[in-house]
Order: C-alpha cells, then structure tokens, then sequence
C-alpha cells in the first residue's frame, strides 16, 4: 500500500455502518419480540401469552466504492481477493460510502399480561460505523501511481465513526382506544445503555501533495480524533478484548422508544374463528433509540492541525512496537501536529429514527407491507455519532401461525439502489435476507449484502370463536323410555354350613439356662475375659481406665488415652515440638505447625529464615534484613541517570536525550533480575499545587512505562509523585528551583 496520510486515514478505523435489522422480518405478525423492538407498542394484546428470543443475529454490508465479481459471491470464496480479477472499482463518481451491520440480539422476552397489556425485556449488541465523503478522485488514485504522485488531492469533511454497544431495555405496551372497528395501542421502552467503545476521525480540509520517492511536498489541514480511553488498553499486546471491556464501564447512558399501532377492521363481526389476524389495515409509527452515551475520552482524543510539509512520508508510519500513545507523542513532538482542543469527555448520540410502515390485508394469509426507516441525525453536525441509513422496503408475504414467507424489496439510500431478498419462518426458527435474490439471480456484481437468522419459542394466545351468522336453533327430539317392571326374585333357602375346628394343643417345653455374672457387669462369666473385675461389654468384660478402646491388659499406657496402633499409647512427639510424628515431616527436627513440624526455612542459605528474610532468594546479610549490599558503583551509574531525564516543558514526556541514560538503568535491572526501583517525580512551586503533584506523579509514570516497554516486569518497579513537598534546594531562586524539578531513582531489595 502506498504510504500517503489519505491512506492512513482511510485504514485507521474499520468501515462500518447500519441500515435495517431484520429486513422484512420485523413486519410479521408473529415477529415476537423482534416486532417489539421495532414499534414497543406491539407488545399489547399480542398473539402470544410468552414469546421467548433465545438468539438471533442480524448482518449487512455494502459500499458505493468496490464491486465483488457476481461468481466470488455465489460460490462464498472470500479469501485471497485481488483487485481487477475479483473485485473491482464501481464505475460510479460519487463521493464513496462503505458500511457494514452486526445487530446481535441475546435472550429476551415479551408477555401479554391481561386483555389489553402487555411488557417485554430485551438485551442487543450493536455496531454501528459509518464512512462518507472520500472523493471519488482519492479512491481512483489508490494503486495508480500517475493519478496520486505529484498531484494535489484535496479531502473536505472526510468522516470515519464507530460505535459499539450493548443496551438492555424495559418494554411496556396497552390498548388505549378500542372499538369494534378501531384498534389503537401505545407502547414505550426505557434502555440502559452501556457503551463499548466509540471512536471518530474526522477532516474538514486536507491537502495532499507526494512525490514518487514518498517526499511530502504539501501535507496541511486538521484532523481531529476522539476515542474512549478503554482502546488505549489495546496498546498492550497481552491485553485481549475482554480487558478492553472491562475498561468501559464508566461508558454509559439512557435511551427510549416510543410507538404507537393502528389497526382498522372494517368488518370485524364477520371474520371467522379460523382467522389469526382481525384488521384489514395495520399501520406502525414510532420514534427509536433517542438517547446518548457518555464516554471518557482518550489523552490523546483532541482536536490537530496537521502540517507534514518538508518530511518524509516514513515520519508518519506507525513504527513497530509503538504504541498509540508513543505515536502521537512523536507527532507532537516532531510539530507534525499540534494539539489544539481536548476535552475529558464526549457525547455519543444513539442511532435515532423514525420507523413507519402499513400492512395491507390482502386475502386470508397474504399481507403486503410498506415500510421506512428515517435517519434523524444529520451526519455533518454530529461528527462523533454513527447512525443507521434511510432506507424503504416493500414487503409482500404468507403468514400462517406457524409458517410465514416473506419477500422484500429493499431500497438503501446510502447506494441508491433496490435489492430483493426472500425470508422463511418455519417453526421456531426464521433465516432471511433483504438481497439474496437479486445478488442470485442478476447478472451484476455485488455491492451489497445481508442476512438474518434467529432461533424463538413461543406460547401463543387462544383464539375465540366468532361466526358469520347467530347460530340457528336446533330442535332435540326427547326419547321417552318406559321401564319395564324387573322379575321379583325368590330368596333362596340358607344353607346351614357347620364346620368343626379341630384343637390341637401343643405342649412347648420352655427350657430355661441357669447363668451366672460374678462381677456384674453385663457379660457372662463363660464369655467374660475378666469375670474378677467389672469391666466393658465391648472388651469381653475387661476394664479400660483411660477409655481409649484398648483393654488395660493390653494397654502399656492405661492412664493415658492412646491408639491401638500404638498400643494404647499416644502418638509419640520425637522432636518435642508439639506436633506428633504422624504430621510432623521433620519428626527428628523441631519446628513449626505452620511449616507441618518442619523448621522455618532458609531458600538461600544465608542463615536468616525466609520470614525475616526481605530477599528470601537472594543470599544476603543480616545488616540488610538478608538482602545482599547494593554496589555502590552502581547506585552512582542509576543516580546519573536520573539527572539525565529530561522532558517536555510543562508535560510528561521524556525527551529522546533522555532514553540512552535511561537504557543504562534498564541494562543494570536486567543484570540483577533481585532489584527492584522506586521511581519519585518532584517539581518546583510554581504553578498550583495540585497540578503540580499530578504532573510529577505523570513524570514518574513515563519513567516506568518506559522501562516496562524495555522488557523489565511491572511489578518490579514503583512510581509515585510528590509534586513540591520535598525540595532539596531553595525555590527563591532559578537554579534552586532547576534542582527540584527532578526524578528521583531509588535501587533496592525489598
């Protein structure tokens, strides 16, 4: 790729950008709680008692500037593309637009609470980024080195934007007029909003001048930057995307909905039972995601002027292992830019619409529906939101409980051309797009694409009963049934039965054992091991004084509880140490429960126990608590260094003068991987106080991220700010106040 600022800008940020959700989808019926999302007065008196969204995902993407050659699509080979034989330049002049859809929406749920009620919740992730106004002349320049070297190329309100979050929402939804003939409902939806990450690049004016040795003959305009200050997380190649995250919590805000549904049912008494669907026009109107997210704006999220003219276009790439805050310090200092606005915060605005659409009843199950969503921002005043395209759709379909088809013409404002797609409900599940068909089945390229899928369960509404006419009276005959008289019957004769019982009496000899107990204590004198002396049943009768379970014939310790494997005896203590040998692994060693009877131990072998040793690995000497003696050679060659720091006036950011002396003390860390350093920024009392504790605490900072960045671990190291509170020479006057503006570098052990 050629190195040019234009590039860089048009690279820096992915191209993304929003039109509809579930194109065609959302018009059904039975969308559940897709339909909630797309008017929240839909959840009243809806067709189901619950309808359940476990997941469905919604995805689109497009521009105005490439065209996919028609065969990479069909046949899905979307790797190792190369210009001119799978993709190719739109033949188009307009100023280009990319853009692209994620709308991930997780478990949620809408249930009808009563006759003319209902609620719902829900939980979405959305991306939205939108790119404009590249000039069509910048676009045909990228690979043609005659069109872009040596020529002039200017760039006017050139906007890159993404943002990206998550938003849980409250819906509830009543019938506030009825009739027999006029249904009308009102729903509303609050949103919390939690925001991702947002991020805006924008120009007003840049011009471009760069010769074919990559000389910058004219670079001049302004460039401005916001992004929340959790992507500066991303900096750190172990960081993952869950540490980014984790970092936007402070990134959020409030959002509503609100709709309102018309139904006309012209003949309502004549519909029958059969029918799922009373109106015979439907019409939706709402108002969507009005609301705002608040973010914390990166350190280096201001507004430039920007003047390159002179250097090479090497001075504006981004080196190896730079992060994005050592980029811009670079520019700063290299006067490429220069800062001239920032603000701690900024205001991302969510994507508000205004949602119409009238669904026609054509015939028992066919529908036909007539749609638009409308854009409310105006993307030139809201330079840091990106918001969803104005776009029509018209929509025919077959709706039956639980099977619909649905075919959409959908028409984005962004390319300005009509798409045809197909969508399929069946069950539980529904998968469709805006523009399958028309990609499938036109011989033109693609620039467009899209597709939804999603996965539902439902528990649907009862239908009553309705008839055309009053029913008619049914006359039912009454049978009369005579009984006729039952024969009486003659009662039989008893029969005397006489039974006689035999007796047998048996004679049972109860034979009874004379037995004698001498000692009385519950076990015969046959059986009693001990028959003199009283003594315990479960012994056979012999005594155990100490109740340990070993009879006092056998127990060579009968006055002390002791264990049968040791024959009544306790368990021994060899070392004296009070932890007995069984869970004493030093038995022959006094020691320590805290060690299981083993002494405190010396990793070292300095002969100081690693609990009183500060370097327990370390061998070292008693007079430094174990640690060894710091040389004093180097202590002299890390306090050098630190004289050597110098910075930017008034900032935090060390002068590349510094860096040899400072790769010194990183070469004496490295050396001794035991030491460790304590960084201290101090200033001098001009200015306020508390700026000056925040800008030393800053200095010491950029001391640290710097020998972090050199390979010395983290936990290594110690950095704290003391502003003006301990100066070391007077601050009445120049070269007192020289010396108190200073960082303090300190080797140690501990």
């Amino acid at each position: 790729m050629k190195k040019s600022l234009v590039a860089g800008l048009i690279s820096c940020v992915p191209l993304i950008g929003l039109s509809q959700q579930f194109t065609g989808y959302t018009y059904d019926n039975y969308s559940g709680v897709h339909g909630m999302l797309q008017n929240p007065a839909s959840v009243a008196a809806s067709k189901y008692k619950v309808n359940i969204n476990w997941f469905s995902m919604s995805a689109m993407a497009g521009n105005t500037a490439y065209e996919l050659k028609k065969d990479n699509f069909t046949h899905f080979k979307f790797s190792d593309l190369q210009e001119n034989r799978d993709y190719f330049k739109s033949p188009n002049n307009n100023n280009k637009t990319l853009w692209m859809n994620t709308d991930i929406l997780g478990p949620s749920l809408m249930i009808t609470t009563g006759k003319k009620s209902g609620f719902g919740l829900y939980t979405r992730v959305r991306t939205l980024v939108n790119e404009f106004n590249l000039s069509d002349k910048t676009f045909r320049s990228f690979g043609n080195d005659s069109a872009f070297y040596n020529t002039t190329i200017q760039e006017n309100n050139l906007q890159a934007k993404a943002h990206a979050f998550a938003d849980a929402g409250l819906t509830y939804g009543r019938i506030i007029y009825s009739s027999p003939n006029h249904l009308l409902k009102m729903g509303i939806t609050g949103k919390f909003v939690m925001g991702l990450a947002a991020a805006s690049i924008y120009s007003n004016k840049a011009l471009v001048n760069i010769t074919k040795n990559d000389h910058i003959n004219q670079l001049e305009g302004d460039v401005n930057v916001r992004y929340s200050g959790n992507l500066d997380a991303m900096d750190n190649k172990d960081n993952e995307l869950l540490d980014v995250l984790k970092k936007s919590t402070n990134n959020y805000g409030w959002g509503f909905d609100l709709g309102f549904q018309y139904e006309w049912r012209p003949d309502n008494s004549g519909w029958l039972a059969t029918d799922q669907t009373p109106y015979k026009l439907r019409i939706n109107a709402s108002v969507n995601d009005i609301g705002s997210v608040k973010y914390s704006n990166s350190e280096h999220g201001n507004s430039y002027t920007m003047n390159a003219s002179g250097l090479s276009t090497d001075d504006l790439d981004k080196k190896d292992g730079e992060s994005i805050d050592d980029y811009f310090t670079r520019l700063e200092n290299m006067h490429i830019i220069t800062k001239q606005a920032h603000g701690d915060n900024f205001k991302v605005k969510l994507p508000g619409t205004f949602r119409f659409d009238a669904d026609y009843h054509l015939y028992k199950r066919l529908f036909i529906n007539a749609g638009t969503v409308v854009n409310l921002l105006n993307k030139d005043k809201n330079q840091y939101t990106a918001h969803y395209a104005t776009s029509f759709t018209i929509t025919p379909r077959l709706e039956k409980k639980w099977f619909s088809l649905y075919s959409p013409l959908f028409y984005n404002t962004l390319n300005k051309k009509m798409a045809w797609g197909a969508g399929l409900r069946l069950g539980q599940v529904f998968v469709g797009s805006s523009s399958i068909l028309s990609n499938f089945f036109s011989n033109k390229n693609v620039t467009a694409a899209d597709f939804h899928i999603g996965i539902t369960t439902s528990i649907y509404q009862r239908v009553k009963t309705r008839r055309h006419k009053a029913p008619e009276m049914v006359q039912e005959a009454v049978v009369e049934k005579k009984e006729e008289p039952k024969p009486v019957e003659t009662p039989k004769p008893q029969t005397v039965v006489e039974t006689k019982i035999d007796t047998v009496e048996k004679k049972v000899e109860v034979i009874k054992e004379v037995t004698h107990d001498k000692d009385n204590d519950g076990v015969v004198d046959e059986k009693d091991e001990c028959p003199d002396v009283p003594g315990e049943v479960t012994l056979a009768g012999c005594p155990d004084k100490d109740k340990d379970g070993t009879a006092d014939k056998n127990d060579k310790c009968p006055d002390v509880p002791g264990t049968a494997k040791y024959n009544g005896c306790p368990i021994p203590d060899t070392d004296g140490d009070g932890i007995n040998d069984e869970e004493d692994k030093c038995p022959q060693v006094a020691g320590t429960a805290k060690y299981n009877g083993c002494p405190i131990p010396d990793t070292d072998g300095d002969g100081i126990n690693d609990e009183e040793d500060k370097c327990p690995n370390t061998p070292g000497k008693p007079a430094n608590n174990g640690c060894p003696e710091i040389k004093q050679e180097v202590v002299k060659k890390v306090a050098i260094a630190a004289k050597a720091i110098y910075y930017m006036s008034g900032k935090d950011i060390i002068q590349k003068v510094s860096y040899p002396k400072l790769d010194i003390v990183v070469k004496v860390l490295k050396t001794d991987p035991a030491l460790q350093i304590s960084i201290e920024g101090h200033t001098d009392n001009k200015g306020n106080q508390v700026t000056n504790l925040k800008l030393s605490a800053k200095r010491a900072e950029a001391v640290k991220k710097y020998l972090i960045k050199k390979g010395i671990a983290e936990n290594r190291i110690s950095a704290q700010g003391f502003g003006d509170s301990k100066p070391i020479a007077t601050n009445a006057t120049a070269a007192g106040r020289q010396k108190n503006r200073r960082v303090e570098l300190h080797l140690n052990y501990q």
